[in-house]
């Protein structure tokens, strides 16, 4: 296990023996064999010239493991507490790893907006909701990813659709993700055109599950956030102990 970790740590997908023994702290042979003892598993596949990766065994694992966390049955009256406390479109995301990092949505309390009063076409809409480098709730899975993977969403080109307060600079986004984790959610302004938002982060472990957001049309978001900022907070730690398998605390009538 410690050796499968070491690929989360390291930039890039594939390591030697040897860039995998500094990283664990192990010998270089005994790193040697524990990738060879994982082949016939598919844990580790080998990629010429000696070096590795992680193989879909260890995906198997992640898989068996993420099909136990929360259905909608779960995560729908929360979203639907937030939708009616702010009066805004809810969302939760969750993290899709398949082919670079991405979100895809898990379950939603439109409220009285629906999907068609984003004003994106089909394409604009798939595009804009799975990419990391778009909105608050983007911000905010990037911002609890292993720094390997949250450097590859810098490699994803801006989705078409996205708004004109999208962060567009390399620079600017970067440090936008130190200020998600230090203040534990995120704000946009426009970065689907006409609507702002207010996420934060849903939590299993240290790993994060994906993002709880609420949108709204910029012209009725109130300028004082601290409503909009606390719900979704806490939605985001409600959601967060029920994914964990912890006790509910907070009250969901009214």
């Amino acid at each position: 296990m410690l050796v499968e970790q070491a690929f989360t740590w390291l930039p890039g997908p594939d390591h030697g023996p040897s860039e995998l023994a500094e990283a664990t702290g192990l010998d270089t042979t005994v790193v040697y064999r524990i990738l060879q003892s994982g082949i016939p598993s598919k844990t580790f596949v080998r990629v010429p010239p000696g070096r590795y990766r992680l193989g879909p065994g260890a995906a198997r694992v992640g898989m068996q493991a993420m099909a136990t966390t929360p259905g909608t049955e779960t995560t729908s009256p929360v979203l639907e507490r937030l939708s009616r406390v702010v009066d805004g479109f809810a969302m939760l995301w969750v993290l899709s790893p398949y082919g670079g990092p991405r979100r895809a949505l898990h379950d939603s309390a439109p409220g009285r907006y629906g999907f068609d009063a984003l004003g994106l076409t089909a394409a604009e809409l798939v595009g804009v909701g799975s990419s990391l480098r778009v909105g608050a709730s983007g911000r905010v899975i990037a911002a609890h990813l292993p720094a390997s993977m949250a450097a590859s969403i810098l490699e994803q080109p801006l989705p078409a659709g996205a708004g004109p307060g999208v962060m567009r600079h390399a620079t600017t986004f970067v440090a936008s993700l130190a200020q998600v984790r230090e203040e534990g959610y995120a704000v946009a302004h426009e970065e689907i055109a006409g609507w702002d938002a207010v996420a934060a982060p849903v939590m299993w472990g240290d790993a994060v599950f994906g993002a709880v957001s609420v949108l709204k049309p910029s012209s009725l978001m109130p300028r004082d956030l601290a409503l909009p900022i606390a719900a979704t907070t806490a939605a985001g730690e409600r959601l967060t102990l029920l994914v964990s398998g912890g006790a509910d605390p907070y009250p969901l009538a009214g």
